[in-house]
Parts: structure tokens; C-alpha cells; sequence
């Protein structure tokens, strides 16, 4: 997936480039506060219930886990694309304007 979207930015113009990484970090950002402001309730404390069986108790203990498991990962994919995915178009607007280096400096060479 990394390796598409590197192609994908090697691709496109420098400017362009810059645009999308300033984009995505805005975008990533935001969509991370929105999982942080998810998480706030959860990190209040639940009252535990008291059951007369124990065991009975486990599956809504299991249920409140997997329904919490989404914002968790959730909360750490974001924060982690928000720095690795604009992170690649600033490598691939490094590539493309180097690039377009090499290809006016090869025109430049043709010309009598």
C-alpha cells in the first residue's frame, strides 16, 4: 500500500505533491481528534455490576471490549498515518522535482 501510493506521488508534480501531503495531515488529524474525542468516555470509569453468577457477567464483558477495540485501533492507525502518509508525498515531491531537474538540464543539453 505504501510502496503504491510512493509511486503515486513519484508521479505527479512537486506542487502537487506538497498540496496532498498538507492535506492528508489535516485530513488524518482531524479524523484522530474525532477518535480522541471517542475515547473521552471511555476512559471514565464504569460501574462494576454485581451478578449473582460471574460467569454470567463475561459476555457483556467481552461485548464492551469488541465495542471498544474499533476506537482503539482506530485511534492509533490515524495517528500514525497522519505522519507517515504525508511523510510520502514529501518524499515523492523530493523525486519529482528532481526529476524535473534532470529533464530540463537534458533540454537545455540538446540545445545548440
Amino acid at each position: 500500500m505504501f510502496e503504491d501510493l510512493l509511486n503515486l506521488a513519484t508521479r505527479l508534480p512537486w506542487w502537487m505533491d506538497l498540496m496532498m501531503a498538507v492535506f492528508a495531515y489535516i485530513g488524518f488529524h482531524l479524523w484522530h481528534v474525532h477518535f480522541l474525542h471517542k475515547m473521552n468516555p471511555m476512559n471514565e470509569p464504569v460501574p462494576v455490576p454485581v451478578a449473582a453468577n460471574p460467569a454470567a457477567a463475561i459476555p457483556n464483558a467481552v461485548n464492551a471490549g469488541l465495542a471498544r477495540g474499533g476506537i482503539v485501533v482506530g485511534n492509533i492507525a490515524t495517528e500514525v498515518f497522519q505522519y507517515a502518509v504525508p511523510g510520502l508525498f514529501v518524499m515523492g515531491s523530493i523525486s519529482s522535482a528532481i526529476r524535473e531537474q534532470k529533464m530540463k538540464r537534458r533540454k537545455w543539453d540538446r540545445m545548440p
